[in-house]
């Protein structure tokens, strides 16, 4: 017999289909699929999502955990209602953390992520002009994501991606009314000019404008009992 020792566990090759499930589930609220105030039915989710209900009742469990949803009755899930209180917590908390991985963002950034965020850029104000919006929300998180991995400070990504997943049902809002504006655009170009020349106050300066801007559109939507709703047409 062999002494060589024999590891219990085996390499994945393949992500587990509960990660799946959670990434979709992540990549919807952050796209503002499911508004503020929906239920969420699990088993509606699984058919969707083609598997059965288990892997979507663990990963709704880990967003109830982490605060993105809240349980509901039997099997149901609930995404929050986003109120102004919140809205306003949510922004001064993100002001700091945003900014701080968009100093860093600025000290570590180098031409060819300069360039892929440019590309970013052109691409967001194209669909903007061609009124295809609805890929904008997700190309626009990519943008700030992109900024936020230059930072290089990965616990910091993770905090910013929890508070992304908070504010992702309500941020749909700024469709269309404020984005056919074109506001936020000046910013995120200062902010490419900030990391071009290494410029960790305008850096910071820039996105705090931009989430600041967004903020004080979603507050404007708050209807009487203070809860954000979408603008009506």
């Amino acid at each position: 017999m062999s002494n060589e020792a024999v590891s219990p566990l085996q390499p994945v090759e393949r992500e587990t289909l509960w990660d799946q499930v959670f990434a979709q589930l992540r990549d919807a609220l952050f796209a503002g699929k499911f508004e503020p105030g929906s239920r969420l039915v699990l088993r509606d989710l699984a058919e969707l999502l083609g598997t059965s209900i288990t892997p979507v009742r663990d990963a709704v469990a880990r967003l109830v955990a982490n605060g993105t949803l809240e349980r509901g009755p039997r099997n149901t899930a609930l995404v929050p209602d986003v109120g102004v209180v919140d809205l306003r917590h949510l922004i001064i908390v993100r002001t700091e953390l945003e900014g701080c991985a968009a100093r860093e963002a600025a000290m570590n950034a180098d031409e060819s992520g300069i360039a892929a965020q440019n590309k970013r850029l052109s691409q967001m104000r194209k669909l903007i002009s061609e009124g295809r919006l609805g890929a904008y929300l997700d190309l626009h998180r990519q943008f700030h994501f992109g900024i936020y991995e230059m930072a290089r400070i990965p616990i910091l990504y993770d905090m910013i991606e929890g508070l992304w997943l908070r504010c992702g049902p309500a941020l749909s809002f700024v469709i269309p009314d404020y984005v056919h504006s074109l506001k936020g655009t000046d910013h995120h170009l200062q902010l490419i000019d900030a990391l071009r020349k290494h410029d960790a106050d305008a850096a910071e300066k820039a996105i705090v404008a931009d989430i600041k801007e967004a903020g004080q559109y979603l507050l404007s939507l708050a209807d009487e009992q203070g809860r954000i709703r979408r603008p009506r047409t």
